[in-house]
């Protein structure tokens, strides 16, 4: 059982259908991995869908489900439209990334390993940019650590929510094993380090770029990031 789960918040969104694509695989991945936070999931739905069976039905316009259709088709369906149902086939290269995804985020998995390798970030850490909407200036993306390396010293312009998928990590704010979630802000400068043993890889969401902080933060400002 993770100790570090989602906020009520977050929960709460879900189910409503008001996150962002990239924050919901998330909070999907957290809620597969936790049965805590899936029970408190499967609350909220139940509420959500006990308010709908008191609302007033509305007659749709002509047309408006071969619209919908067509915008799941097309790929703006928002995160539904990032899942697959089980079983579908999604092309794309065997990697050990993809036995530590629960099984609704492996069509991701594959789907974005097809689409750009990993690259390195430093000695020890690889990248893996996920395909999959995040808006503004965020990011998703797993990252792939090391036994005993760590992810570059580093604040943040905006929130990150770092979801552990295999191994495990700690920081100042303590350790983090697979299911956990943990959520930085500005406030927090912090680096990760991964234990030794299994290698650490961590699905990470952010609303704004991350700022790196000492040699490296130099570097990155001179260059105007």
């Amino acid at each position: 059982m993770p100790s570090h789960h989602l906020p009520a918040e977050l929960l709460l969104d879900h189910a409503a259908g008001t996150l962002d694509p990239a924050l919901a695989v998330l909070v999907e991945g957290h809620i597969a991995l936790c049965r805590q936070c899936r029970a408190e999931a499967g609350g909220f739905m139940a509420v959500g869908g006990a308010l709908l069976d008191t609302i007033e039905p509305v007659a749709m316009s002509d047309g408006a489900l071969d619209r919908l259709m067509a915008r799941i088709d097309a790929g703006d369906g928002g995160w539904e439209s990032y899942r697959r149902p089980e079983g579908t086939v999604v092309s794309g290269p065997a990697d050990p990334l993809i036995d530590v995804l629960p099984p609704a985020l492996r069509p991701l998995g594959r789907r974005s390993l097809a689409r750009a390798p990993w690259r390195r970030l430093v000695p020890g850490v690889k990248v893996l940019d996920l395909d999959v909407p995040t808006g503004g200036r965020g990011s998703a993306q797993i990252l792939r650590v090391d036994a005993g390396k760590g992810v570059p010293r580093h604040t943040h312009l905006g929130n990150e929510y770092t979801l552990v998928l295999s191994g495990a990590f700690n920081d100042h704010a303590g350790r983090f094993a697979r299911g956990d979630l943990q959520i930085t802000d500005p406030s927090v400068k912090h680096k990760p380090i991964a234990e030794p043993g299994e290698t650490c890889m961590v699905l990470a969401v952010t609303d704004a770029p991350l700022r790196l902080t000492g040699a490296l933060g130099f570097i990155q400002r001179s260059l105007g990031y």
